[in-house]
């Protein structure tokens, strides 16, 4: 029989460092942001429709903060390129030789032509503007202005005809960049989060596949679904697996500066392990069954941070019969035995390793030793209403197993997603149509299960009000 769950009295009670964790930073002063945060709890409906504050947004914050625009993977050859763009502005990511990458400004200094689309190769090392011919080598210097004799020498002077590099760092496998010069390090933006990030080994991962959607809603509304599980038992009654009531653990996640957070990790319950989890949120079902059967629901429902080889060893050690204290750690044992066989270079077993995380300002990644489900969203163009969202499955592979680059897949129809996103869709649909509400005036939050998100905001404010 398993025991059920018993919180201590004051586990249900919001405490005093609970209440205050979301107020704003008294070190910044937000007075001058419109809609700001201001008590730790309420966030103002106008910062989910408002273009104005939206505007600001893509000033002061899009514009200024670190942002991943490509994967290392998806540049193997000299000349090959990624074009990502964010609230109206374009770069593109370059391999200029085997070690080398630079990112640029997309935009030809002649009369603007954007000079890379999406994503492809620059044949024999130039870039090459398709209007009017102007060309670059891959190092960004000008090697060719057709019809020189015809402009006034300084004007086209090859030093200020080269283009315009942004500044980009390589962490986990990613290509970050940001147009603020003055932005701290990748080292000071992540902060104590690498110690979580750096044992998932992302730099191991190659996409399995990418695909999008164009929402008509705004970005933090999407994101802000992936945020927090206290929607989980409604929202997703598959994922619950009959969990009701305040059986269901819906608590905070660790945050830390710079909006980041994270929840738990995906070391596995070895026997030599200090890291075990043993409650399972629904009575009658061990821990160890809970968990084989919600990674089978994420399998079917989203094909990503479960994958077929996970279900495949889940099947495995379920047939063994196990007791239910056993069925975690032969998960993993087997799950690490079937790695080796196969040529998977899994990191070791780590209790720091994430299994969620969000990224400031708009990453959040959910996974298992060796899969990673990725979500980013973005801004769609400048529209305070519509938002690109991405969702990316990776995996570690095969040592040695060729892998073509993955391209992203879409836009696919919101009805179209497996079910799991299907049900977060329709309720940010919801979501946003409700903030315009004359009824709705603000979000009601809460300091314990929904943190992350209070935080973030806290954030882009002090990005706005610098």
């Amino acid at each position: 029989m398993t025991a059920q769950i018993e919180r201590p009295a004051e586990a249900n009670t919001l405490t005093e460092p609970e209440a205050q964790r979301c107020l704003p930073d008294p070190g910044v002063d937000t007075s001058s942001v419109p809609f700001r945060m201001a008590d730790g709890v309420h966030i103002p409906a106008e910062r989910y429709y408002d273009q104005g504050f939206a505007d600001l947004e893509n000033e002061k914050m899009w514009l200024r903060t670190w942002q991943w625009a490509a994967r290392l993977e998806d540049l193997p050859r000299v000349g090959d390129y990624i074009e990502y763009t964010i609230v109206g502005e374009s770069v593109m990511v370059v391999r200029v030789d085997e070690d080398t990458l630079k990112v640029y400004q997309n935009v030809c200094p002649h009369r603007a032509t954007r000079l890379a689309q999406d994503c492809g190769t620059f044949g024999g090392g130039q870039i090459v503007c398709p209007f009017h011919g102007w060309r670059w080598n891959l190092d960004g210097s000008q090697s060719m202005l057709y019809g020189r004799r015809g402009f006034v020498p300084e004007s086209v002077d090859p030093a200020k005809m080269a283009l315009k590099e942004v500044r980009h760092e390589v962490r986990y496998g990613f290509v970050w960049i940001t147009f603020d010069d003055d932005a701290p390090s990748l080292d000071e933006f992540f902060g104590e989060m690498d110690e979580y990030l750096a044992p998932v080994a992302m730099e191991r991962m190659r996409f399995r596949w990418w695909k999008y959607t164009v929402l008509p809603a705004n970005w933090k509304v999407a994101l802000e679904a992936f945020m927090e599980a206290y929607h989980v038992m409604q929202a997703h009654p598959e994922l619950a697996l009959g969990a009701t009531g305040e059986a269901y653990n819906a608590d905070a996640v660790p945050y830390f500066p710079r909006g980041m957070g994270h929840v738990d990790s995906t070391a596995p319950a070895l026997p030599d392990s200090a890291f075990v989890l043993t409650e399972s949120p629904v009575e009658g079902m061990g821990f160890g069954e809970w968990f084989l059967s919600q990674n089978q629901v994420l399998f079917e429902g989203t094909d990503a941070t479960n994958t077929v080889r996970d279900e495949l060893i889940a099947d495995r050690v379920r047939g063994k019969n196990l007791p239910d204290e056993e069925l975690l750690p032969a998960f993993f044992q087997e799950y690490y035995a079937y790695a080796q066989d196969a040529g998977i270079p899994l990191p070791p077993p780590d209790p720091k390793a994430t299994s969620y995380a969000f990224l400031f300002p708009n990453l959040v990644m959910l996974g298992m030793p060796g899969n990673l489900l990725y979500y980013r969203v973005r801004p769609n163009g400048t529209d305070a209403n519509s938002c690109v969202f991405e969702v990316f499955a990776m995996q570690i592979p095969i040592t040695g197993e060729e892998q073509a680059p993955a391209r992203p897949e879409g836009p696919i129809a919101p009805e179209d997603w497996p079910f799991v996103l299907r049900q977060d869709f329709e309720n940010i649909l919801r979501q946003q149509d409700g903030y315009r509400s004359r009824a709705f005036s603000e979000a009601t939050m809460s300091p314990r299960y929904e943190t992350m998100i209070y935080t973030m905001h806290n954030e882009i404010d002090k990005y706005i009000a610098r």
